[in-house]
């Protein structure tokens, strides 16, 4: 499908971009500086009404719609379709990956968020068009392994054991070649290059989107520092905790396009912290303490919350059932779990 795209002179994202505010042929994208001053309150409630803003722009809505196009393919292909199976094996592939190579998880969100984003565009070519354009499963693969080495390019810069950077991050470990290569060269490196530029200029070269795992969670989490809700420094240990929570539950909200693909990624994210909250107890966190906390949060996002109150609850539901046993899995604030449902590249690329 793609290798016969019709190249232009628009260039491909460069290697040398990580992260950047990118402006090519006047196309900047929109995105959210998420360097602020811990220290200082009214920076950091910037930060998250600038978050709520940016999710809420129109070049980031997703439709899972695209994920049941199959019934449009004939009977005989029935299973060359795409379906929630294929991206959910496709996301649990992925992290496999950035594990392997060391790298910020987060990639992940992004990386579906580029795939979701193009097939929520390219499904429905035209504004009104109600005849949707079924994917396949080799469409939405070709599309899943170009969306990942977009995203590494861009936001792969590599974590250690305590989540901070380390050096740069040798780029030739990742090459097109490299990436044609896990997909057990059912893919060519041209034939990745002109799906990405493709998709670059479907997304219209917006690919810095918010997802819940990033600077979300990191920005409600420091709400609960020291000192931002009671004065203290009592709140540094259910911090912790909740960070980690939260972020695992982030990471496996990835995979499952009725929580990703549906509600927006601040609700994510303030819904795992409260199940997170949950799940630490009232013992050294008190229900006063709580309701505090909450309040900073609404005060902070005015009051958007309160009127995501619905969302939140159903978002809330969603990760309970997939992760019923947060508790055991953080039963202490320094234990650390394994990666979520994970699967071997190998298997997953065939999906």
């Amino acid at each position: 499908m793609y290798a016969t795209e019709t190249r232009s002179a628009t260039p491909v994202t460069p290697d040398s971009v990580v992260g950047a505010d990118i402006n090519i042929n006047g196309c900047t994208n929109d995105k959210v500086d998420d360097r602020h001053d811990d220290d200082t309150s009214s920076s950091t409630d910037e930060l998250l009404q600038s978050i709520l803003r940016h999710e809420s722009l129109p070049h980031y809505q997703l439709s899972p719609d695209y994920l049941h196009s199959s019934v449009l393919i004939p009977s005989s292909e029935k299973d060359q379709g795409v379906s929630e199976r294929c991206r959910r094996r496709t996301c649990e592939w992925m992290y496999d990956i950035c594990d392997y190579f060391h790298l910020n998880r987060d990639v992940v969100a992004i990386a579906l968020f580029y795939v979701d984003r193009f097939f929520t565009v390219t499904s429905f070519p035209e504004e009104g068009c109600t005849n949707q354009v079924p994917v396949t499963r080799k469409q939405f693969q070709l599309v899943a392994l170009t969306g990942l080495y977009i995203a590494i390019k861009t936001h792969g810069e590599p974590r250690n054991k305590q989540g901070k950077n380390q050096m740069q991050w040798n780029r030739a470990k990742f090459s097109i070649r490299v990436c044609a290569s896990i997909s057990r060269h059912q893919f060519t490196s041209n034939a990745i290059e002109k799906c990405e530029h493709l998709m670059l200029q479907t997304l219209e070269w917006r690919v810095n989107p918010i997802v819940p795992s990033g600077v979300v969670i990191d920005t409600f989490v420091n709400y609960l520092s020291p000192g931002s809700v009671d004065g203290s420094g009592k709140t540094t240990s259910v911090a912790l905790y909740v960070y980690d929570c939260s972020k695992y539950l982030a990471e496996l909200s990835v995979s499952v396009p009725a929580l990703c693909m549906v509600y927006k990624p601040s609700v994510i994210a303030y819904a795992s912290v409260m199940y997170a909250l949950d799940i630490y107890g009232t013992t050294q966190f008190s229900r006063q303490r709580r309701s505090e906390y909450e309040a900073v949060l609404q005060k902070a996002s005015g009051l958007h919350f309160d009127l995501e109150k619905e969302n939140i609850k159903g978002a809330r539901d969603i990760l309970q059932a997939i992760c019923p046993n947060l508790s055991e899995l953080f039963s202490s604030p320094s234990k650390e779990p394994g990666s979520p449902n994970s699967v071997k590249m190998s298997d997953s690329i065939q999906a």
